[in-house]
């Protein structure tokens, strides 16, 4: 059964990029055999997607085997598969990151680990702070919606 990544955990990054991946993380990754995690540019913000190696290539099986891939499919190599990269932790749980992943995120001395579930991100803290109450201001807004039009449907 997969652990999931859960929790927010804040790590310094050091002068060459490098950055302690959080235990219960590691853990998780170790649990399945991986000894690294993978990186790719986030396409939903400004940080850094993570996830273990697995997630990747069951990510390559569900896409169809065709001559002419679809456009999602097409979009999901390039986007995902042709970016993403395994970075291996050192011996004491650390991995290296890209300089241009670090330069996407807007990443300096701090990098904010974020659970997702099956995978996780990697924040600069003061933008992932800034997304969260932009993310709770939006459920807010929507819950006061459903509220005022009597949709307040449990789910």
């Amino acid at each position: 059964m997969l652990k999931a990544f859960i929790g927010t955990f804040v790590n310094k990054i050091d002068a060459k990029g490098r950055i302690s991946v959080p235990a219960p993380f590691r853990t998780s990754l170790q649990a399945r055999g991986l000894t690294g995690v993978a990186l790719f540019p986030s396409l939903t913000g400004a940080c850094i997607e993570g996830c273990g190696l697995d997630r990747i290539e069951a990510l390559v099986e569900s896409m169809h085997d065709a001559p002419l891939p679809s456009v999602d499919d097409d979009a999901i190599a390039h986007l995902i598969v042709g970016s993403a990269r395994e970075t291996p932790f050192d011996a004491g749980g650390r991995i290296v990151l890209p300089e241009d992943f670090i330069a996407k995120a807007n990443l300096t001395d701090k990098g904010a680990f974020v659970g997702k579930g099956r995978t996780f991100q990697i924040w600069e803290p003061g933008a992932l702070a800034k997304t969260q109450d932009a993310l709770m201001q939006r459920v807010l807004a929507g819950r006061k919606a459903q509220m005022s039009t009597g949709k307040d449907e449990a789910r």
